[in-house]
């Protein structure tokens, strides 16, 4: 079987993808939100029964699978600036993910931002509609910036690959597995 170009990682994304699952592993459960959780994933399950699902296909020299749509979906943020340790963080497609500042070593945030003291413990949530990705500030103190625009107060905002998100002093970038494989990225005017 040949592995897809977009599944091969390189050990720094390897390394970066098994830390932030092993964080996620360990944070402290909440049973009403674990709840929340189980509802909103079996919602979205029933919504998207008809999607398109991984599947194989034979070749002559071996068995290749091709990415389903949610894989193609697939979508983390890149650390452009900032004083975190890690350099990316990877987005659930199941449900929202919380953005903030817990200025703890465990935390229970999907995208903990410590120690940017400027980002609030619940700042913003990240969500994919099985459409595209969506960003909302939840009355930050500072706000949260998209490409300089300041959403706070706003609704829901949709971002396209590439988008720049400013949280407190943090620059981060949304990538999706379909941009990092040829897709177009409008490109920064810092060129990162």
């Amino acid at each position: 079987m040949w592995p897809l170009a977009s599944q091969q990682k390189t050990p720094k994304e390897l390394q970066v993808f098994l830390e932030a699952a092993e964080e996620w592993l360990r944070r402290q459960r909440n049973p009403q939100a674990d709840e929340a959780l189980l509802d909103a994933v079996q919602q979205r399950q029933e919504r998207h029964e008809d999607r398109p699902r991984a599947h194989t296909i034979s070749a002559s020299n071996g068995t290749h699978a091709t990415p389903s749509a949610a894989g193609v979906d697939a979508a983390r943020l890149v650390k452009l600036q900032g004083e975190q340790q890690r350099e990316a963080w990877f987005l659930p497609l199941e449900r929202p993910a919380l953005v903030g500042c817990s200025g703890k070593k465990t935390s229970s945030l999907d995208v903990d931002l410590w120690p940017d003291t400027a980002v609030s413990r619940r700042h913003a949530l990240i969500w994919f509609d099985g459409q595209g990705w969506y960003i909302e500030d939840l009355r930050s103190a500072n706000g949260t910036l998209l490409e300089n625009s300041n959403i706070r107060g706003q609704r829901a905002m949709q971002l396209a690959p590439g988008t720049i998100i400013q949280f407190g002093y943090t620059l981060l970038r949304l990538t999706t597995l379909g941009s990092e494989n040829g897709t177009s990225v409008p490109a920064s005017a810092d060129g990162a």
